[in-house]
């Protein structure tokens, strides 16, 4: 019965804890390299920059291989408190640092499956009617290409229409 319910606690505790491994991170990021006075906008909400011609697409990868360092650690405890439970003396010992390698193992697993896998992004590169280049990178280019007209809008290019 006792350990049955540090069992329960353990999955319980293991759950909470992955659960704010979840990645968060918004896949449409941007890279400017050009500092640009705003021009006039017709709303003070937007981050209108203007308008261009794609120079260049480039396909870049990114990848979310991080270390998994947060699910190793708490695969590492949880696995470890339940190893603890187990026996007694050199045995009991045995078991924690069976729990802790083991859970360690599995933890690093469920953080890197639950992260999205390598992903296309596209780095678009716009001269503007002014002269200057504006860099954006996105995760979409729809049916852009080199040489097309388009507008630069809160760090998203798109074509102009």
């Amino acid at each position: 019965m006792k350990l049955m319910r540090i069992t329960l606690v353990g999955a319980m505790t293991a759950m909470t804890l992955l659960g704010g491994c979840a990645n968060s991170s918004n896949p449409t990021t941007s890279n400017n390299t050009s500092s640009l006075p705003s021009t006039s906008s017709s709303s003070s909400s937007s981050n209108f920059i203007g308008y261009g011609v794609v120079e260049d697409i480039e396909t870049i990868k990114v990848s979310d291989d991080s270390k998994n360092i947060a699910g190793t650690l708490i695969g590492g405890a949880v696995g470890g408190l339940l190893g603890h439970q187990v026996g007694s003396g050199k045995g009991q010992t045995a078991a924690t640092v069976a729990g802790v390698v083991g859970g360690a193992v599995a933890g690093r697993e469920i953080e890197k499956r639950s992260q999205v896998a390598n992903r296309e992004e596209y780095r678009i590169r716009v001269r503007l009617s002014n002269g200057t280049t504006h860099i954006v990178t996105q995760s979409s280019v729809s049916d852009m290409k080199t040489g097309d007209r388009v507008r630069v809008d809160n760090d998203r290019v798109s074509r102009a229409d």
